[in-house]
C-alpha cells in the first residue's frame, strides 16, 4: 500500500476534492491557515490512476506538491478482497527509485571504473570470483530500464540521456579492458593468447567470443526478471546482477582481445554477444513496462487519447516480439551450421 500527501494552498481545494468522490477515495483533511494538506492511503495498483489526475488538475506541475510513501503495515477493520490486491507503483515511482544510479554522476562512474577493472582482471586472471564481484557492483540495470520508461513518459526526457550514459559505461569498460590487455601482452608469457582456443570451457575469455543460445537466453530472462522487480518497486540489486553479467564481462573482454593484433577479429564476435544481450535485455524488460502500462488508465488521457496510446504499445510489444524473435532464430541458426565461428575464428 502506499500513503499519498497532498499539499495544496487552500483556494484550491475544492478542484481537489471533486476527486475523493470520482475515484471512491477517502481524504483526510488538514487546513492550516493558507495551506491544506491531504492524506490518503490506497493499493498500490491505484496509486497511478491518482497522481494522474492531480497532475491533470495542475498539483505538482502548477502547485502544490505530492509525496508518495509505502506503508509497510496496516491494521484496519475495513474488509477488503484478497483478489484486487496486486503489487504495481506510478510510472513516476519506478522513476524516482533508479534515477540516481541510472544517469550520468560521480557515483556511476566510480561503480563503472571498479567493475571494469575487476571484469578485465578477472578474464586475465581466468578467476570467476573476480568476475562475480564486478558484476555485483556495476550499475549497469539502471540507464537500461529508465531509458525504456522514458518511452512511456509523455516529454520523453530520460531515454536519451539514459542511453548516453549506458554506452559511456560499457564505453568505459572496454577502454579498461583494452588497458589492462596492453599491460599483460607485454609480458613474454601472454596470459591473454593462452585463453584462446575456441570450446575450452574453462576460459572465461573464450566462452565469451561465440554467442550461444544460453547467452540469450539468460539475458532475455534478466530483462523480463528486471522489468517486473521495478514495477513491484521491489530492490533490483539481485537482478541487477544478473543483468550486469550478460554486459560487463563481454564489454571488458572486448576490450581485452581489441588489446592484441591476433585477436582482433575475436573481439568483433565479443563485440556482437554485447550487442544481442543489449537488444535482449532491453527488448524483454520493455516488454513487461509496455505490458503492464498498456492496461492502466490515467486520469488525464481521454478515451480517445487511451485507445491511441494502448495501439502504441500494442505495436511497441509486437515489434519487440519480432526483435526478440529474430536474436533466437540467429544464434539457433549458428548452433546448427557455425557460421560465427567460421567468421571469428578463420
Amino acid at each position: 500500500m502506499k500513503e499519498v500527501k497532498i499539499i495544496i494552498p487552500s483556494e484550491k481545494l475544492e478542484i481537489v476534492k471533486e476527486l475523493e468522490e470520482r475515484l471512491g477515495l477517502v481524504f483526510n483533511i488538514f487546513i492550516f491557515e493558507n495551506v491544506v494538506t491531504i492524506n490518503t492511503t490506497l493499493e498500490n495498483q491505484h496509486t497511478s490512476t491518482l497522481l494522474e489526475e492531480l497532475k491533470g488538475l495542475g498539483v505538482g506541475t502548477v502547485f502544490g506538491r505530492i509525496t508518495v510513501s509505502p506503508v509497510s503495515f496496516e491494521i484496519s477493520s475495513d474488509k477488503k478482497d484478497p483478489k484486487t490486491r496486486r503489487r504495481s507503483i506510478s510510472i513516476d515511482e519506478m522513476i524516482a527509485n533508479i534515477k540516481d544510479l541510472s544517469l550520468l554522476n560521480p557515483t556511476y562512474l566510480g561503480l563503472i571504473l571498479l567493475a571494469g577493472a575487476l571484469a578485465s582482471f578477472g578474464l586475465i586472471y581466468n578467476n570467476v570470483i573476480i568476475m562475480i564481484a564486478s558484476m555485483i557492483i556495476a550499475p549497469l540495470l539502471g540507464p537500461i530500464a529508465l531509458a525504456v520508461i522514458g518511452t512511456m513518459t509523455p516529454k520523453n526526457i530520460f531515454s536519451k540521456k539514459a542511453i548516453v550514459t549506458e554506452i559511456f559505461g560499457l564505453a568505459v569498460i572496454i577502454g579498461f579492458g583494452v588497458i589492462v590487455g596492453l599491460i599483460f601482452n607485454r609480458s613474454p608469457d601472454s596470459l591473454i593468447l593462452d585463453q584462446i582456443p575456441p570450446g575450452d570451457l574453462d576460459s572465461q575469455i573464450a566462452i565469451r567470443i561465440i554467442p550461444n543460445t544460453g547467452d540469450v537466453i539468460f539475458a532475455i530472462a534478466s530483462g523480463l526478471a528486471a522489468g517486473i522487480f521495478i514495477i513491484r518497486g521491489e530492490n533490483t540489486a539481485i537482478v541487477g546482477v544478473a543483468v550486469a553479467a550478460s554486459l560487463c564481462p563481454p564489454a571488458a573482454n572486448v576490450g581485452v582481445l581489441l588489446a592484441h593484433h591476433t585477436t582482433i577479429r575475436m573481439a568483433t564476435g565479443s563485440l556482437l554477444l554485447l550487442g544481442l544481450n543489449i537488444i535482449s535485455i532491453y527488448a524483454s524488460c520493455a516488454l513487461i513496462f509496455w505490458t503492464s502500462q498498456s492496461f492502466v488508465r490515467g486520469g488525464t488521457v481521454s478515451t480517445r487519447q487511451y485507445r491511441k496510446i494502448s495501439k502504441m504499445y500494442i505495436t511497441q510489444i509486437a515489434i519487440t516480439f519480432l526483435i526478440l524473435a529474430g536474436v533466437v532464430i540467429l544464434i539457433g541458426l549458428n548452433n546448427l551450421y557455425k557460421f560465427l565461428e567460421v567468421l571469428f575464428f578463420g
